[in-house]
């Protein structure tokens, strides 16, 4: 059984203490499909065992991690911005379904 994962590695908490969540549910779903995404673009540029490493994968793998890199950026100020927010959401959530089949 996986052991759990220490608070830190968690979503940002409230200063005063009520444990509440800091992140808007629209920056918590950029969070992790910048997170999704940018581990998919490493995982493309690192993998050589099964798959030969050429241009097309080398540019799919930095636009994904780029892509990742750029959401969860976006998810830092959420809440200044709702509606780009809300845009750069739904954008993750229609490419996380397409890509990686709603994970």
């Amino acid at each position: 059984m996986a052991a759990a994962a220490p608070p830190e590695m968690g979503y940002p908490r409230r200063a005063n203490g009520d444990g509440g969540n800091l992140l808007v549910p629209a920056a918590r779903q950029l969070l992790d499909s910048g997170r999704a995404f940018t581990m998919l673009g490493a995982l493309v540029l690192t993998w050589r065992r099964l798959a030969r490493c050429n241009a097309e994968h080398a540019l799919a793998g930095f636009l994904l991690w780029l892509l990742g890199a750029g959401l969860a950026t976006l998810s830092l100020v959420a809440a200044r911005f709702p509606g780009l927010a809300a845009a750069g959401a739904a954008l993750a959530g229609a490419l996380r379904r397409y890509l990686l089949g709603g994970l």
